[in-house]
């Protein structure tokens, strides 16, 4: 971490720092940087949180750049701006996109820088845009821009840039943007074990299950020990899967298998038919090639809302299940932050769509996916 990337710490994670057994780097820095917002009266030295309007110019279709300095977004907001990059990079002749060490959130307890990086890094291969980190020679005068900076400008109109509402004026109604899904891929691994994984999906029908439920609070406080969802939507989610794997008990069904994705997927039954990647990073994977590697390789997605849930939505490839009902949200509206915009349903009736995603029941569900998994196997034959 630089130095500059402390300044979006608030001071109590600072004093955290200093008084932790956090190793000297992380101890000076904190103290330095807490000493000179004490001198500068809090002036200098952070972030901050701006009331201020975030900027976009509709100018030329030469370029458009998004302006992320000192934005401090975490993994769900990046996902939300990701929905439009495909239509970006279509309607504009170069797609450049500007960060630096405040780009993205930082929180101690949150760490994920490793997951920011290789998702950029992925997605510039993918999409084609140009990632600028120094911009002393860039001159984007002329170019269609939206900046976004917790210190010049992260709100419109008293709201965060990704309320609904928002990302409407600004990404559909001013830039005429759609949202599009992403072929994430896993591109070349020499990775053995990653290998025998990629041909084992690729030769069974495969439901991924990504609950976010912490019961036993083993991650999450109290209220959310079901997740982002009601208790009463917590148990359909978990009567489906129960009746996913007593179908496939019944039917005696070798190549249909289920993935456990998120960390916090825990007292979920474990026999044959489940496939443990709660801990993907074991075969050496980071979280954009995990999502490159399900994305070419499963079939369907079933799950609560989260950020895992947001990037597995903007796959290309995969159908989804979600159960979303937005209890937990002020912004009584899943459409574009809590889900991508492009997401249709698969086929699935939800009651309140677009606002809410609670399917109308657990008979269709089930009819819907092993329907698929029928023409999944007529089609193995042939």
């Amino acid at each position: 971490m630089k130095f500059q990337s402390f300044y979006q710490y608030s001071n109590r994670i600072l004093i955290r720092n200093i008084l932790s057994n956090s190793n000297i780097y992380n101890k000076f820095f904190s103290f330095t940087v807490f000493i000179l917002r004490l001198l500068t009266l809090g002036s200098y030295f952070n972030i901050g949180d701006s009331d201020k309007d975030l900027v976009f110019k509709k100018k030329s279709k030469k370029g458009f750049v998004l302006d992320l300095r000192d934005a401090k977004l975490n993994l769900h907001l990046v996902g939300i701006l990701t929905q439009f990059f495909v239509d970006i990079k279509k309607k504009y002749q170069n797609f450049f996109i500007i960060v630096n060490e405040n780009s993205f959130s930082l929180n101690p307890s949150k760490m994920y820088d490793e997951e920011f990086n290789s998702l950029l890094e992925n997605l510039k291969k993918i999409v084609k845009f140009k990632l600028v980190r120094n911009t002393k020679y860039f001159n984007f005068r002329n170019f269609s821009y939206i900046k976004i900076s917790k210190k010049r400008g992260y709100k419109l109109d008293k709201k965060d840039f990704n309320e609904s509402s928002n990302i409407k004026k600004v990404f559909n109604d001013f830039f005429k943007l759609k949202s599009k899904p992403i072929n994430f891929k896993l591109f070349k691994s020499k990775n053995k074990d990653v290998k025998i994984l990629s041909k084992f999906l690729r030769k069974n029908f495969i439901l991924i299950f990504y609950p976010t439920s912490d019961v036993d609070m083993k991650f999450e406080i109290f209220k959310r020990r079901f997740g982002v969802i009601k208790k009463k939507n917590f148990v359909l989610i978990k009567r489906i899967f129960n009746d996913i794997l007593k179908e496939i008990k019944q039917r005696n069904l070798n190549d249909f298998k289920i993935v456990l994705l998120n960390k916090k997927s825990l007292n979920w039954p474990e026999n044959k038919n489940i496939i443990d990647l709660r801990n993907f990073e074991k075969y050496g994977l980071n979280f954009a090639e995990m999502l490159g590697l399900l994305n070419n390789t499963c079939n369907w997605t079933f799950g609560s809302e989260g950020t895992l849930q947001y990037y597995l939505l903007l796959t290309s490839n995969l159908k989804h299940v979600v159960v979303i009902d937005n209890s937990h949200w002020k912004n009584k509206n899943a459409y574009g932050s809590a889900i991508p915009q492009f997401y249709d349903g698969s086929g699935i009736k939800y009651k309140n769509m677009p606002k809410d995603f609670v399917p109308v029941s657990r008979k269709q569900v089930l009819e819907k996916i092993f329907d698929d998994y029928k023409k999944y196997i007529n089609e193995k034959k042939n």
